[in-house]
């Protein structure tokens, strides 16, 4: 789980990155038109939807399968839910970013700030141009669908990120750690600019989980 594995390692040793520039995704005979991808960032305010992420085990010859749920809500809210196989939460209140581990009884805190960087999500969070944080190159249309390739202008835990949009919404994103360790999600059941819940950005820990890190008031 490459949001899992990205708390967990930024939690334990903030400050690993590295930069590779990854190519966009080759050219067919339609481009991305880059003002859709700029404009699906400028008008999001809410987001919510099914998912289902991939991501090759150790080995690098199967692939982990996860389902939940994903919402955000600008500015600094978010809400990432494994259900399946392994449950977890990960929340972004605004101003703390909380992983809590339901097996382990564990919930870890960071301050949200300190955390941005290295959160492949955290360019939905908040209204500001992707210009400024990654170099964009437009690839192909894919049956509807305009894929883009963003790379940090600054060294990040990831290393690159593929947007897919269709019909003005995000449908898809891959998240590079290398090369050859690509987690892909898949998002359905879209709700965008649709009310959601302000509740489901709060987190207190339930009674009994030992609590790692100290949360900003």
């Amino acid at each position: 789980m490459l949001l899992k594995a990205t708390f967990n390692k930024i939690i334990l040793s903030l400050g690993m990155a590295c930069v590779l520039v990854l190519p966009a995704v080759s050219s067919a005979n339609e481009r991305a038109n880059l003002s859709d991808l700029n404009d699906f960032v400028a008008n999001l305010n809410t987001f919510s939807a099914k998912f289902e992420q991939t991501q090759p085990d150790e080995s690098l010859f199967a692939l982990n399968r996860s389902t939940g749920y994903f919402a955000m809500k600008r500015p600094g809210h978010l809400l990432w839910v494994y259900k399946k196989p392994d449950p977890q939460k990960i929340i972004a209140d605004g101003r703390n970013v909380w992983v809590y581990d339901v097996d382990l009884d564990q919930a870890t805190v960071r301050a949200l700030a300190n955390v941005e960087a290295d959160f492949p999500l955290s360019w939905l969070l908040y209204k500001e141009p992707l210009s400024e944080r990654f170099n964009i190159i437009p690839g192909s249309v894919k049956d509807g669908v305009s894929w883009y390739n963003l790379t940090p202008k600054e060294g990040t835990f990831f290393q690159s990120l593929e947007v897919a949009i269709a019909d003005g919404k995000m449908v898809q994103i891959w998240m590079y750690q290398n090369a050859d360790n690509v987690t892909k999600v898949v998002f359905e059941d879209i709700k965008q600019n649709q009310p959601v819940r302000d509740q489901q950005f709060d987190f207190q820990p339930p009674k009994g989980v030992d609590v790692i890190g100290q949360a900003l008031p």
